[in-house]
Order: structure tokens, then sequence, then C-alpha cells
């Protein structure tokens, strides 16, 4: 795979990731009136959120990573490198 395209997958991928968990936090802090429980200290944090706000995240960002992947094959194809190998993936 092109390295150029390469580094931008990776940057899109880590800019969309961060711009996620920015949007996911407003939200939840909206919804629920407290802060996500990612880095919070605090003991009396309920189990139940969480694993729902873990859940929340990792399915987000790994439907962003997949996405980004998806579209660094194609752009990759679409330059007319044929040496792209699946195992990359």
């Amino acid at each position: 795979m092109n390295p150029l395209i390469k580094i931008a997958g990776t940057a899109a991928s880590l800019g969309g990731v961060a711009l996620a968990n920015k949007v996911l936090s407003a939200t939840w802090t909206k919804i629920t009136g407290n802060q996500p429980p990612e880095n919070n200290p605090d003991e009396d944090e309920r189990w139940r959120d969480i694993i729902l706000w873990s859940l929340i995240t990792g399915l987000v960002g790994t439907i962003i990573k997949v996405a980004v992947t998806r579209a660094q094959y194609q752009l990759e194809a679409k330059s007319g490198d044929k040496t792209t190998d699946q195992a990359e993936i």
C-alpha cells in the first residue's frame, strides 16, 4: 500500500475517533448530566454506565476504523496500484 495513503488513513482514523469521542462525551453529559465514566475516579459510578460507555465508544471507534480502512483500499484501487495485499487488512 502507498505509504502516503497509509499515513493519511491513520491520521483520518485517529482524528475521526477523537472527534467521535468528543461528540459522544458531550451527548453523554447532556443526556445523563454526568461526565462519561472513562477517566472518572468516582467510586459511586454505576457499573451499568461504565459498561454502556465502553460498548458505545468501542462500537463507534471500530466502525470508524473499518470505514477508513475500506476507504484506503478503495483509494489504492483507484490509483491503479494492484500490489495491495489483503493480508495487510
